[in-house]
């Protein structure tokens, strides 16, 4: 009987496991993957409607707008770790794309995200996408854990790609 009490409970505190939603990963995000001297910082959006990442650099000066990239979270395969320059110590994450790339839409917005006709949609092919991850080794891959978490909210599966897992 203490063996069924035991089981019964542990199953209730295993289905009671914290987990992250994807709004949380999405502020961690913004709040901790910035670049340096806060010239930018990046911001996440899922558009539940059209299936598209909305991947935002926002740069603060000398003028506020956004940069935006619409990706297929489908076509992300692995993330994994870059060095952008061996001199300052900058890194960053790779968004690598399944083989063949992805159809991304690229397009400078103002901040309540709005495209004017002077910005015309950018469509490219891309076989990856960098993003700047401020900070030493250790926080680029918390960084790049976060990325993770969030395409496995969206229901992606991708690996890591310094791991080949």
């Amino acid at each position: 009987m203490k063996n069924r009490i035991l089981i019964t409970a542990l199953l209730i505190i295993s289905q009671i496991s914290y987990t992250q939603t994807l709004e949380e990963t999405s502020n961690w995000i913004e709040n901790n993957a910035g670049a340096p001297n806060s010239l930018f910082s990046n911001t996440i959006a899922y558009n539940s409607q059209t299936n598209r990442l909305l991947l935002y650099k926002n740069y603060s000066a000398p003028f506020k707008f956004r940069k935006v990239t619409e990706i297929d979270p489908k076509d992300v395969s692995s993330i994994s770790l870059y060095e952008a320059n061996k001199k300052s110590g900058l890194r960053g994450i790779l968004l690598n794309f399944k083989k063949g790339g992805s159809n991304t839409k690229i397009y400078l917005a103002n901040n309540d995200t709005r495209v004017t006709k002077v910005n015309k949609v950018e469509e490219k092919q891309m076989y990856a996408f960098p993003i700047m991850a401020e900070g030493n080794l250790d926080h680029a891959k918390r960084i790049k854990k976060y990325y993770i978490n969030l395409f496995q909210q969206l229901g992606v599966t991708v690996k890591d790609g310094d791991t080949f897992d």
